[in-house]
């Protein structure tokens, strides 16, 4: 649960422009509470285990790796570039419902190995999107380093949604890599 206060103190910090003062007397709650906050937000089982990889015929892994937060990523590794390249990736969908209007950040770890000509990884789409017929609410594309990394993105739901009618995907297929995927967390900030 360590694990889960430092990720949720880093995505709620207040940040105050240069030329800002923080507040004199701001109150810190305590590891218990930001916990219960953190828990309250969280709208997917974020654990790499927990990841549905899909379509390639070389079965991603789930690997152990002491070096990302709890300890487990699923290894993907891309032999080709696809012209589709969300043919190839790995999804996690929502658990709980979302309002229409709620803040919706995805913040997940990731590195990249065995690129092509040490160019960066690259994780072609990643997006919140609606099910069972795919409809993109919010995607980001990202260059992705050797290193563990956390990577984020956020949007509004357009709409009210059950639990299960949403997914954070990741589309991989645009380039001959390997990408490990770490913790995703889907994160409902409310309005």
């Amino acid at each position: 649960m360590k694990h889960l206060v430092l990720l949720s103190a880093a995505l709620t910090a207040p940040v105050f422009p240069a030329t800002a003062q923080a507040p004199a007397q701001t109150p810190v709650p305590s590891a218990q509470s930001a916990e219960a906050v953190f828990a309250e937000r969280l709208v997917n089982d974020p654990r790499a285990e927990a990841l549905r990889p899909y379509g390639q015929r070389i079965p991603p892994e789930v690997r152990a790796d002491k070096t990302v937060q709890f300890g487990k990523a699923l290894r993907v590794p891309i032999s080709s570039v696809m012209a589709e390249f969300g043919r190839i990736g790995a999804i996690t969908p929502t658990l709980k419902p979302i309002k229409e209007g709620d803040r919706i950040v995805v913040a997940f770890w990731a590195r990249a190995q065995r690129t092509e000509a040490g160019a960066p990884g690259k994780l072609c789409r990643v997006q919140l999107e609606a099910t069972p017929v795919v409809r993109t609410i919010f995607e980001q594309a990202f260059d992705v380093t050797p290193e563990w990394k956390m990577y984020k993105l956020s949007g509004k739901a357009d709409q009210a949604y059950a639990p299960g009618a949403l997914n954070a995907a990741f589309h991989l297929g645009c380039a001959k890599q390997t990408i490990d995927l770490g913790p995703v967390f889907i994160l409902n900030y409310g309005r």
